[in-house]
């Protein structure tokens, strides 16, 4: 009996998904705003109707993973080459931008400078899900714009990891700090090369004599087993899941299995998917937007324009 609030809220949350899913379809928006819209309504600051929030953030991390192991595997490593280097100096270019307006606009609001940096930082960022979900449902996943943007989401997540190492140093820096970004660099460049040299090496292998035993079950399994590992993998040398899983997705793309592993994956990817796009309506204060109405203002109006005036400079 233990398991039946979390079995509660999963089945709230999956109607919940499908009423605001249809009525955005209704008025002609994308699904994802019906999922934040009644993970708003449904949430802690709204409703209450969710009580174990956090069981269901764990299921929509499986979103994540999912998601972006499906981006990788309808990539290849010859898709990433072609668009590689627009996405890697544009994308360098518009995070150091980005911060700079963020420290700027901070600045002008009267924050003290590590807030302003640390909300540099975060504004230079962009949400790799938003930007993978609004694509696949404009179907534009597989245009020359729509490689680019996911490029430079990818770069996005990469450059996490000097963030990381430079945050917890602003109050009280230290001459050792250009030393640390580098070792932490070496690192994930470690984890990223043994992933990518396993994965290439063990996957045909693996999964041949597992298709031969002609189980769907297994072969599920597997891949599975082989996402999250990667992820984990990817996460404890200090990079994100959501990359690994990418990474994960790269791999299978190589290999003669990866239409089969993409269609048992989609329909685990379609519901969790929906789970975390809920679980972030859920994290939103309607109160404090009211509350500090004019600040946010400012701040949505300045990323709106300031950023797309940035790509699009970046990129002309």
């Amino acid at each position: 009996m233990e398991q039946l609030p979390l079995v509660t809220d999963l089945i709230l949350v999956l109607l919940a998904a499908l009423l605001g899913g249809v009525g955005a379809f209704r008025l002609g928006q994308p699904v994802i705003v019906g999922y934040l819209v009644v993970g708003i309504a449904i949430g802690p600051f709204g409703l209450r109707l969710v009580r174990d929030i956090q069981q269901l953030e764990t299921l929509a991390s499986i979103g994540i993973v999912l998601l972006m192991f499906a981006l990788g595997v309808e990539f290849s490593f010859q898709q990433i080459k072609q668009v590689g280097r627009v996405a890697t100096l544009g994308g360098v270019a518009q995070i150091l931008a980005t911060a700079a307006l963020g420290l700027l606009l901070g600045l002008f609001l009267g924050w003290p400078v590590p807030q302003t940096l640390f909300f540099g930082f975060l504004i230079s960022l962009s949400s790799t899900m938003i930007i993978l979900k609004t694509l696949m449902d404009r179907g534009e996943l597989d245009s020359i714009h729509g490689r680019i943007m996911i490029g430079i989401a990818v770069v996005q997540d990469l450059s996490v990891v000097p963030m990381m190492v430079v945050l917890p140093s602003l109050a009280d820096l230290q001459p050792g700090l250009f030393p640390q970004i580098g070792i932490a660099l070496l690192k994930a460049a470690a984890a990223l090369a043994v992933v990518l040299a396993l994965g290439l090496w063990l996957v045909p292998r693996a999964f041949g004599r597992i298709a031969r035993m002609r189980s769907r079950e297994l072969f599920l399994l597997s891949v599975l087993i082989f996402i999250f590992a990667v992820a984990y993998g990817t996460f404890f040398s200090g990079l994100s899941l959501a990359l690994g899983a990418f990474l994960a997705g790269l791999i299978i793309s190589e290999s003669e299995y990866a239409y089969q592993a993409l269609a048992d994956v989609v329909p685990l990817r379609d519901i969790f998917g929906a789970l975390f796009f809920i679980s972030v309506g859920m994290l939103v204060n309607p109160s404090f937007v009211v509350d500090n109405l004019a600040v946010v203002t400012v701040i949505v109006a300045a990323i709106l324009i300031g950023k797309s005036m940035i790509c699009a400079a970046v990129f002309e």
